[in-house]
């Protein structure tokens, strides 16, 4: 393995030919072996920039109604203190919903098993990270070959939940299809990622129910489920207990924030511009998410036909594993401005600098031609939560301090789990 600091790492994001992340991921979690089909992940790639991130604009409000529904749902109203005692359950439940209504649809995002596996799938591929890497000090092909024992002899993680995506999506697409040759011009497709595998005629062929590639559909969803669940959950809960533990400093700041914003928006609904004006809690956002990255990360396995050789002249032989060293440029003081080690709320709003922009000095969503697509949706996403929790409630621990020091599970840092007491706000919003 290889380790590379700030002055490289963006060379491996711009080399995707002789870098790939796909293949590096893979040695850590065999993705090519919980999901079969080889090309999923590219074909989920395309469909998230082209569909999720290129037509946001006429998502966002089914994703903002299913965030208030999501939270009323889940938190509801607290008249009295209501103490979360389960958080990350809970913002998980929350993200889920609008997550499994953009991705499966509205006609079965409200299924209980649906929502259990977009809530669950994820943990039970992350599980195999558990595996201690001892035997990749001698060699990482040992790793990969012991973890993967059980998967090439037919074990799967997500099996169960492979079988509640067929059976929640298989009569929604039979009516799908039966609906678009009765009707033919007349009908209206449907606004969703499931609908993106339908329109390919190689996965549904003469439309006909009975020659669908389930299996591919089944994988692709599934793929999406963990590139969506991990990414948005993860960065809410930070986001949330940061504005927690520094809520004496920038909650009613922010609060206020949201409270003009809102007074623009027709009824209540934001729209994207509405959502781009909010320019504090993006920075927050930001700057939170700057803290979540691991101490080192992106693994990129080497692809070159024999050797890579870097600007500085430091050459890695095909099939290395480079790791990114996040914290070389996290706490680079010439990258970051002054006291980079500590969270500065604002610190990206005097660079005029957002959260979904990609920059030398931020990592998070990777950066080249193959950054996190995704990362728009996940912003947004996180951003709309943030402000409804802001204008409905005030949150607090319930007398547990949130650790001053993060703690870790080797290279990756462990999520806070603190209880969070809920209350609905006394000032009335106009």
């Amino acid at each position: 393995m290889t380790i590379v600091g700030k002055e490289t790492t963006h060379e491996v994001f711009r080399k995707y030919q002789d870098f790939s992340f796909r293949e590096g991921f893979s040695n850590q979690i065999p993705m090519h072996l919980i999901f079969r089909h080889a090309t999923v992940a590219e074909y989920n790639e395309n469909i998230v920039r082209d569909f999720v991130a290129g037509k946001l604009t006429l998502l966002i409000s089914r994703i903002q109604k299913n965030i208030i529904k999501a939270i009323d749902l889940c938190i509801g109203e607290c008249v009295e203190p209501k103490v979360i005692h389960d958080p990350r359950k809970t913002l998980s439940n929350i993200i889920a919903i609008p997550a499994a209504n953009i991705i499966v649809g509205e006609e079965c995002y409200n299924n209980e098993d649906i929502l259990k596996t977009f809530n669950n799938l994820t943990f039970s591929i992350l599980k195999l990270f558990q595996i201690p890497p001892i035997l990749s000090f001698i060699h990482p092909w040992l790793h990969e070959q012991f973890i993967t024992i059980p998967l090439r002899f037919g074990w799967n993680p997500i099996s169960n939940h492979k079988k509640v995506i067929l059976n929640s999506i298989k009569p929604v697409i039979e009516k799908r299809l039966y609906d678009k040759k009765r009707l033919g011009n007349a009908w209206v497709a449907p606004l969703d990622v499931l609908q993106c595998y339908l329109n390919d005629p190689e996965i549904t062929p003469d439309l006909d129910p009975n020659n669908v590639n389930y299996d591919y559909i089944v994988d692709s969803i599934g793929r999406m489920i963990f590139s969506a669940m991990a990414t948005t959950s993860g960065g809410t809960g930070r986001v949330l207990y940061d504005l927690v533990k520094r809520k004496q400093h920038f909650w009613q700041e922010l609060y206020y924030e949201a409270q003009e914003i809102n007074k623009q928006c027709n009824n209540n609904e934001l729209t994207i511009d509405n959502i781009a004006k909010m320019i504090k809690l993006d920075s927050f956002v930001k700057e939170s998410l700057r803290f979540v990255t691991p101490i080192v990360g992106l693994p990129h396995k080497c692809i070159s036909e024999s050797y890579y050789t870097f600007a500085n002249g430091y050459q890695v032989p095909s099939g290395r594993i480079v790791n990114i060293n996040f914290r070389d440029t996290d706490n680079d003081e010439e990258l970051q401005g002054q006291n980079p080690t500590e969270f500065c709320a604002y610190r990206h709003l005097e660079r005029n600098s957002s959260a979904t922009k990609l920059e030398r000095n931020f990592l998070t969503f990777g950066g080249g031609k193959l950054a996190c697509p995704g990362r728009t949706y996940a912003v947004n996403q996180i951003k709309i939560f943030i402000h409804k929790i802001l204008l409905k409630y005030e949150v607090r621990t319930d007398n547990e301090e949130i650790e001053t020091k993060r703690r870790y599970f080797g290279p990756f840092p462990l999520p806070v789990n603190v209880d969070l007491v809920f209350e609905n706000r006394k000032e009335i919003v106009n």
